[in-house]
């Protein structure tokens, strides 16, 4: 496709809660923030492992709901839009990093483009390593998004992987769509994944299961529902602190004049924005005052 034809051509604008339209250098100033970066709400776990090892710092969500979900596009079509939302996020502010917390998004940052060493960017991608190291009977599910396990990069991982232990690589969407039902406080039944999980094992296969890696920042909002799957599962693979303790090593000298961080959210669309506000907001962001919002607004 055309990029200049494409919707991803469009100048991307970024939202607050309250549906008014974001600039960031009034707000931030010289405090440079740590950026978070997902589709939806996944990544609210990489946010939480910074916030325990840099209590201090300044964060910055950036949710883009306006192409919620990655995980069932196309990999160039991801790596294009992620490129366009970090150029046009870094000419509003300037992050000291920049973690991209979507393993899909992750994936295809790594195949097709953008340059990491550009924005000081972290990715996240599924420690299928760490699991093997870890697991005591090698019986190891990974789950994660068609995106993720589609990548030449999972695939060449589970191969290497399954010269010591057993590994199976389940693609779901579905759990990332319940994880974002769950965290709005929305009924979600699990009943269609585990006939999924039925499709890929026997039941003496899925009982063997001691490591489950969780190849998406949302799986981590959901490990109580998926233990009852998995119920001889010891180790749960998450590797939200893997890279939140990498992030530490580039910002842990950056000092923060600011009694209180600054914990910040913004949306690409304000669709369900209201909705998704409430999730961010149980969870700390949102929170701007004492600073007068009208310094860092622009008229849309």
């Amino acid at each position: 496709m055309n990029a200049s034809k494409s919707p991803l051509a469009t100048t991307p604008k970024f939202w607050l809660g309250d549906e008014t339209t974001f600039d960031g250098a009034q707000l931030f100033n010289s405090n440079r923030p740590i950026v978070v970066f997902d589709s939806g709400v996944g990544g609210l776990t990489v946010a939480r492992q910074l916030e325990r090892l840099i209590p201090n710092a300044n964060i910055l969500y950036v949710a883009d709901n306006g192409w919620f979900p990655y995980g069932n596009k196309a990999g160039p079509a991801v790596a294009h839009r992620v490129q366009q939302l970090f150029d046009r996020l870094c000419e509003r502010i300037s992050p000291s990093a920049i973690v991209v917390a979507c393993n899909t998004a992750s994936m295809a940052i790594m195949e097709h483009g953008l340059d990491q060493l550009r924005h000081n960017c972290f990715l996240v991608t599924p420690p299928i390593g760490d699991a093997v190291d870890t697991s005591a009977n090698k019986n190891i599910v990974l789950l994660a998004t068609p995106g993720t396990v589609k990548s030449r990069y999972i695939i060449q991982k589970i191969a290497k992987a399954r010269m010591h232990a057993r590994i199976w690589p389940i693609a779901t969407q579905a759990l990332v769509t319940l994880s974002e039902a769950r965290l709005a406080g929305e009924e979600a039944s699990f009943i269609s994944f585990a006939e999924l999980i039925d499709n890929y094992l026997t039941e003496e296969q899925r009982l063997s299961v001691d490591t489950v890696v969780l190849g998406c920042t949302h799986f981590p909002h959901l490990i109580d529902d998926l233990r009852k799957i998995f119920p001889n599962t010891d180790n749960w693979i998450d590797p939200a602190k893997k890279v939140a303790m990498q992030v530490v090593s580039l910002t842990k000298k950056e000092d923060n004049p600011i009694n209180m961080p600054l914990k910040i959210v913004l949306f690409t669309s304000k669709q369900d924005v209201a909705k998704y506000h409430q999730v961010f907001t149980k969870n700390g962001f949102g929170a701007i005052q004492p600073i007068d919002r009208r310094d860092f607004y622009e008229i849309a």
